[in-house]
């Protein structure tokens, strides 16, 4: 018989371990002197023991290993350890794309950024979106502002509220080569069952979403998406939908350029 300080020492656990598996009934002292309420072990246990930590080494939970241990069916043992090998892959998967994250974000750190401004890429889930306004071609940026304006003038004249901030989407570049596709709207308070003269786009929810925010005017938005291609290289997802700009603040809110505020966002995959 081992008292439990010997066998915590050939186990290699502490003694609180020792008192902890006595009360989940993982593995009970063999005999608990009614006196002095020692326990001790057979040297036998030590198997037990030695199971238990190797369960426990494969990731199970303590209940897991106790459910384990009272079982003879090993073809439910195998089932669970095949689940545990499942779950473990996912776990390395998903730890390799935080080490690609990290590591983006650790030569985004080490390059100079434009103007000074650095750019935290954050992944989100989209949500459900329904959005009203208008699609076409546009062949250079400077045509982006006077169709988001038109838009907005659309959605007046139907009396439509936007209900958020005005959203644009850029799709390919058309076919022709000439100019960008792209759909400017809002989500608005209530959808009326018709909108003449306008697009109604739906956006799919649970879509991850690669972000970044961009402050100031927009002649030095390109920094943003470099920023933003670089990190997207660096952890190997792949764009997967139109890129989205959100602004949040905008010349809708105030005529100093400094403070406006874009959100670029990629669909990933």
């Amino acid at each position: 018989m081992l008292k439990i300080g010997e066998f915590a020492r050939l186990s290699q656990v502490s003694i609180k371990t020792l008192r902890h598996y006595d009360q989940l009934g993982l593995l009970r002292p063999s005999q608990v002197d009614p006196e002095s309420g020692y326990r001790f072990y057979e040297v036998g246990q030590l198997k037990d023991m030695m199971r238990i930590q190797a369960l426990k080494d494969c990731g199970l939970a303590l209940e897991e290993i106790a459910h384990l241990l009272q079982t003879t069916d090993m073809q439910a043992v195998q089932a669970l350890l095949a689940q545990r090998v499942e779950v473990q892959k996912q776990v390395v998967l998903e730890e390799q794309a935080r080490l690609q994250r990290l590591l983006a974000r650790v030569e985004q750190l080490a390059s100079v950024e434009h103007a000074g401004q650095h750019y935290d890429v954050v992944l989100k889930q989209s949500e459900p979106l329904t959005l009203v306004g208008l699609r076409q071609s546009v062949v250079t940026t400077q045509e982006i502002g006077p169709f988001a304006w038109k838009v907005l003038h659309q959605l007046e004249a139907q009396k439509l509220v936007p209900a958020g901030p005005l959203i644009h989407l850029y799709y390919e570049e058309c076919g022709s080569g000439e100019g960008i596709d792209l759909f400017v709207g809002a989500s608005v308070a209530a959808l009326p069952a018709s909108l003449p003269g306008l697009l109604c786009e739906r956006l799919s929810g649970e879509i991850q979403l690669a972000c970044v925010l961009y402050r100031g005017d927009y002649t030095e938005i390109y920094a943003a998406y470099a920023a933003l291609n670089r990190w997207l290289a660096a952890t190997g997802y792949l764009p997967n939908g139109p890129a989205r700009e959100i602004y949040h603040y905008s010349p809708l809110h105030s005529s100093d350029c400094t403070s406006y505020i874009t959100e670029i966002q990629y669909p990933i995959r």
